[in-house]
C-alpha cells in the first residue's frame, strides 16, 4: 500500500466541541472530497460520461415520444 497517492487533508472547524457546544454546523459542500491527480481526473470523466448519457437518454425518449405521437 505504499504506492498509494498522498492525499493532503485539512481539518475543518465547525459541529461539536470537545465541551459538547455545537460551532457552526457543517455544509454538505464543505465536507466533499475531491481528490487531485489522477482520482480526481477519473471523478471529472465519470461525471462528464454520466451527464452525456442522460442527455443522450434525453434525446432518444424525446424521440420515441415523437415517434409514438405521429403514429398515433
Amino acid at each position: 500500500m505504499d504506492d498509494a497517492p498522498k492525499v493532503h487533508l485539512v481539518v475543518l472547524r465547525g459541529g461539536r466541541t470537545d465541551t459538547g457546544a455545537v460551532e457552526r454546523a457543517l455544509s454538505r459542500s464543505d465536507l466533499r472530497v475531491i481528490p487531485g491527480g489522477p482520482a480526481g481526473d477519473l471523478h471529472v470523466a465519470i461525471e462528464e460520461t454520466v451527464l452525456a448519457a442522460r442527455q443522450l437518454r434525453r434525446e432518444i425518449e424525446e424521440r420515441i415520444a415523437r415517434e409514438l405521437d405521429e403514429r398515433f
